[in-house]
């Protein structure tokens, strides 16, 4: 896998865009790996990451294969130079992680995806999501060491109106309890909308 961060120019029309729309982002995004995302090599994973005041706009994106950022328009951001990532995860492993994803359940009468509401919930969703995946979310004194730093809904424009998706950025504590596993979620990402920027677990000591 490869990190790559973008600082984002906002002076580029075609930034302001991408910022407005994040399936124009995931588009723009995808042209450094476009020959691998042909070949079904690829899973491209991206999250805008929070920032302060006026510091200009982060993307963080993650790719299987080495992604060529010459492909971007001229102008469009700042590239750091894309880095190895190959974490050696082992069982007990104690990490702290940052993960932008949309908590939700389908609806059983509509079968549409609905937000989940209350904190609890949505921390519970986190819980159950890592599990499945090969983590353990921490506890201390009966709570999860986990924390919503941002909540917040993405309007999409979708056959001619604006559906709205729940984005939470979750910044917690988890533990590896299956490596293999957990391997692999890093690779896939965790919950829906991947497209969106959502999904993307990012782990460091």
């Amino acid at each position: 896998m490869w990190i790559s961060k973008l600082k984002l120019d906002l002076r580029s029309k075609a930034v302001r865009r991408d910022l407005a729309s994040p399936y124009e982002m995931h588009r723009t995004l995808s042209r450094a790996v476009s020959q691998a995302l042909k070949e079904g090599k690829e899973r491209l994973l991206w999250r805008l990451e929070p920032t302060r005041g006026t510091e200009p706009p982060v993307v963080l994106v993650q790719t299987l294969t080495r992604p060529d950022w010459d492909a971007l328009e001229k102008g469009y951001a700042e590239v750091y130079p894309p880095k190895p990532f190959q974490p050696a995860l082992r069982e007990g492993q104690i990490l702290r992680f940052r993960l932008r994803a949309n908590p939700s359940k389908r609806a059983r009468d509509r079968g549409e995806r609905i937000a989940l509401k209350t904190r609890e919930e949505k921390l519970a969703w986190l819980a159950r999501k890592l599990e499945e995946g090969g983590f353990r979310l921490r506890e201390e004194g009966g709570q999860y060491l986990a924390a919503i730093r941002q909540d917040t809904f993405l309007e999409i424009p979708k056959a001619g109106h604006l559906i709205q998706v729940q984005a939470v950025l979750f910044e917690g504590v988890l533990e590896v309890v299956d490596p293999a596993k957990a391997l692999e979620t890093l690779k896939r990402g965790i919950g829906p909308g991947k497209a969106l920027g959502l999904g993307l677990l990012s782990l460091h000591p």
